[in-house]
């Protein structure tokens, strides 16, 4: 495993370039039998697998999101965990030492997984919608809302 820091990227906020990257994940969204790069006249054949992982990217950015690009091998820091999922430092240890994390030690300093601490966030996310639905519900049914749709 290796220790980098992930590529952070800002999201688009021009609202036009939002459109053209939307645009051009139309185009991709066409069955290609074998989607090219090219790039200064040079052509690659891309996998379907990165073929999907660039449409994702493109996605994420048409929708105004910021987007985080690090290989599942990559360990973070604590700090950089935390970072990663808006928390303190030491809730992250704690999340390790709950087992919630995976964890892997060089020498007294710990490291945590890129893919362990965004399956984390994953999970975080669908617990959290989750209960945020019901808690809507549950007000709904009581008359929480006084009919008012929302």
């Amino acid at each position: 495993m290796t220790l980098l820091s992930p590529h952070a990227v800002d999201a688009v906020e021009d609202t036009t370039v939002r459109s053209q990257l939307r645009d051009a994940i139309a185009l991709f969204a066409e069955p290609s039998s074998a989607p090219r790069l090219v790039a200064e006249g040079q052509s690659v054949s891309l996998p379907a697998e990165v073929m999907d992982a660039f449409r994702d990217v493109l996605g994420r950015f048409a929708n105004g999101e910021s987007v985080v690009i690090g290989s599942v091998s990559t360990l973070l820091t604590t700090s950089q965990v935390a970072d990663f999922l808006g928390v303190s430092r030491t809730f992250v240890i704690q999340l390790i030492d709950a087992g919630k994390l995976g964890v892997e030690y060089r020498g007294t300093h710990r490291r945590v997984p890129l893919a362990d601490a965004a399956r984390y966030a994953d999970d975080a996310k669908r617990e959290r919608e989750t209960k945020l639905d019901a808690i809507a519900a549950l007000t709904a049914r009581t008359g929480g809302y006084d009919g008012d749709p929302f």
